[in-house]
């Protein structure tokens, strides 16, 4: 949300952080206002008139208040409000936020968002980043491409090897001509030729060509083994760098766009490193030596066939920033087709439980089709580009061949020389045009360099500390005043405070939406707390190794994942050198065991995509195994037996009790009768620690639990003459 809008010329005060437009004044007429925000004060402009201000240091509160019809900014302190400016509901967003991010400032001294949904574009040049550190076309190429070449360097044998056997067999054709020129001017334009000689000189040509075979046959051996290995170490660090970011950073990407980062980028990568790194060695080589060739021979003919490539080189440069536009876009295109299809299958049961296959083959073949139309675009510049680009190069061939015939039939140049010539001539263009086709190579390759390294070099939000801890965990933990918000400056969780003891079973209950997950996702160090600290035996949890933490946490979810493997697969997920005794032990105390060895191939039978081949309450019970197996030191159960009929709910139930028992158990229900077992409640109302005791407690107080529970009985009052 751009909370930054340009104001009139004549409204320019200094510090500007946030400036939005307001369009009714305190008695509700129309007006031009702007409520400007520096890091002081509020400036409220009407009609390009200071109207008031507001000390930031000097309110208590800054409010947004939804009235009937509009809305307005309020400003309070001791208990008093004033309108700072009022506004039609089209506004209102706007302000809310910044509202919010002004209770942060107030809390923290510090202003952070504003600008979370603003397409952010590169200051350059003014093209969309679509989420990239920087534009990959107005970075610096140099620093891209020398980086990524760096990466050959755990293999530079090989790719030596295969640098040297090509410069080897370049040379080895640059013999060529030379060969035929004296079979022309020696055994072909004479009329006494010596046989002998010619088999002799065929003969070299042979052997040359025998031994440019080979070396060709090395140089592809070895550039094969650089491109398997640099192709894989690129896939293995964007996927390992993947899995240590945040939940935060993974979650402002699309599954399909992360697909496309690991697997297509980086074989775009591949391809240049391995393929055009080398040439770009060898066809400099080859530049310089056919040239010096050329000069050699005859510079008056060099000079004609030279003459047109600056020309060439200038539409070389001018091309790379017009291709580069296109293929970011066709970039976009490809990372939108990925996230579709990839949404479409993941997602097909659904597709066909309410029919709607045709319309997402529409949607498919639009995003297919946009596809197509980004790389139409790319290509339909390129073969404009590069038909008139190699016209212009190839006159010197023609000039070449006019004058040099001239020469010919004037005796200053023999015709073998004259086919040696026209014959480096051929090979020269060989790198040039390379060089007319490198536009084309480097902006497909700097764009997908961008999104890789933008993955490599991303700042992880929930890292280690170098000296991490990897304490035993007894399983006591502290909520120490935390604060946390997706956004920090609109906090899910306000000020909570509280302690679990070592072997407790606390439930955490509320509205949904208050932030019962947000406390398991930061136990679980999924995210960090802005604000606050987290203490498990009275460590601070951002001192624990993330491994060390993670691994004595058990976890049982509503939505359980399993893989497309096997049962015993999925149940070892937990532990995997576990014996195939310890998973039947785990299996059996979670009440797996028996449906179990009723499936057709018993442990080895697959679960199929996310266990769609079993039932919920199976794939819950397959999953509390996985954890009993996993012998945790805490237990998190978030909603796991929501959802299931009574039978189920009972065997899953009888489970969970043996896995919780003697550990510390976290568990989050919407059905408070599930937690009649827990030892204390907690009750969260919006985002805030409301109460927390027993249920007797609770209900003694009257409060927001007393509520939620009354609540319930009534709904279920209600439901039972329905279900009669």
């Amino acid at each position: 949300m751009n909370l930054l809008i340009k104001l009139p010329e004549n409204v320019n005060p200094e510090g500007i952080i946030f400036s939005i437009p307001y369009n009714l004044d305190r008695k509700l007429h129309k007006v031009n206002g702007f409520c400007v925000c520096t890091q002081d004060e509020l400036i409220i402009y009407e009609d390009g008139e200071e109207k008031s201000r507001a000390s930031l240091s000097e309110v208590d509160e800054i409010k947004c208040e939804q009235l009937i019809g509009c809305s307005m900014l309020t400003a309070w302190k001791d208990g008093e409000s004033r309108c700072l400016c009022a506004f039609t509901q089209e506004h209102f967003l706007e302000y809310a936020e910044l509202a919010k991010i002004l209770e942060h400032y107030k809390r923290t001294g510090t202003i952070e968002g504003g600008r979370d949904d603003e397409v952010i574009r590169c200051p350059k040049c003014g093209l969309p980043l679509d989420g990239g550190a920087s534009c990959p076309f107005c970075a610096k190429k140099g620093k891209v491409f020398l980086r990524m070449i760096k990466r050959i360097g755990k293999y530079k044998w090989y790719f030596i090897a295969a640098v040297v056997c090509t410069i080897l067999t370049e040379l080895c054709w640059l013999v060529s001509p030379a060969l035929t020129r004296i079979i022309v001017d020696d055994y072909i334009t004479p009329a006494n030729a010596d046989l002998k000689g010619f088999l002799i000189i065929a003969g070299i040509m042979v052997a040359v060509n025998v031994i440019a075979w080979v070396l060709e046959n090395v140089n592809l051996r070895s550039s094969f083994r650089v491109a398997l290995g640099v192709g894989q170490d690129l896939r293995h660090d964007v996927f390992e760098k993947a899995q240590r970011l945040s939940m935060s950073s993974l979650s402002k990407r699309t599954a399909g766009e992360m697909i496309n980062r690991i697997s297509g980028d980086a074989m775009k990568l591949q391809e240049f490193i391995t393929a055009n790194g080398k040439d770009a060695i060898v066809k400099a080589f080859s530049l310089i030596i056919l040239s010096a060739i050329l000069i050699g021979i005859n510079p008056r003919l060099a000079l004609l066939v030279l003459l047109p490539v600056p020309i060439v080189m200038f539409l070389v440069c001018r091309m790379y920033n017009i291709m580069g536009v296109r293929y970011g876009r066709l970039w976009r295109m490809n990372t939108r087709h990925s996230s579709r299809l990839h949404d479409i299958l993941n997602g097909i049961r659904v597709v066909k439980s309410y029919g709607n296959e045709k319309r997402e083959i529409e949607k498919y073949s639009e995003a297919s089709a946009n596809v197509a139309k980004a790389s139409t675009s790319a290509d339909i510049v390129w073969y404009l580009t590069c038909p008139p680009a190699w016209f212009i190069m190839s006159i010197g061939n023609f000039l070449v061949l006019f004058f040099g015939g001239e020469m010919v039939l004037g005796h200053a140049l023999s015709l073998g020389e004259l086919v040696q010539y026209t014959t480096y001539v051929g090979m020269l263009y060989g790198p040039l045009d390379w060089m007319i086709r490198i536009p084309r190579i480097l902006a497909d390759a700097s764009v997908s360099a961008s999104r890789v390294f933008e993955i490599l070099d991303e700042k992880e939000d929930v890292a280690d500390k170098r000296d991490a801890l990897s304490p035993e965990i007894k399983g006591n933990i502290t909520f120490d005043d935390v604060y946390f918000g997706y956004k920090v400056y609109n906090p899910v969780l306000k000020g909570i405070s509280c302690e679990i003891k070592q072997g407790e079973m606390v439930g955490i209950v509320g509205h949904s939406g208050v932030g019962k997950s947000t406390m398991i996702n930061l136990i679980l160090r999924l995210y960090d707390c802005t604000q606050g600290r987290i203490l498990i035996d009275g460590i601070d949890i951002r001192d624990i190794s993330q491994e060390a933490l993670r691994s004595q946490i058990g976890v049982v979810l509503q939505e359980t994942f399993l893989f497309d493997g096997s049962v015993l697969d999925n149940i070892r997920y937990a532990k995997p050198d576990a014996s195939f005794e310890d998973i039947v032990h785990a299996a059996k105390i979670a009440n797996a065991h028996d449906f179990i060895v009723r499936l057709p191939d018993g442990y080895n039978t697959r679960v199929g995509d996310k266990g769609y081949s079993l039932s919920g309450g199976e794939r819950q019970r397959v999953a509390i195994a996985r954890a009993i197996l996993h012998d945790p030191k805490i237990i998190i159960l978030d909603e796991a037996t929501a959802s299931l009929d009574t039978e189920t709910e009972k065997q899953i139930q009888e489970a969970l009790g043996r896995l919780t028992k003697g550990r510390t158990t976290i568990a989050i229900a919407h059905r408070l009768s599930t937690l009649s077992g827990a030892d204390r409640l907690i009750v969260l109302d919006k985002g805030k620690l409301a109460e927390f005791g027993t249920h007797d407690e609770l209900m003694r107080k009257f409060g927001v639990y007393y509520r939620l529970v009354m609540a319930q009985r009534q709904t279920t009052k209600m439901k039972a003459p329905n279900a009669g």
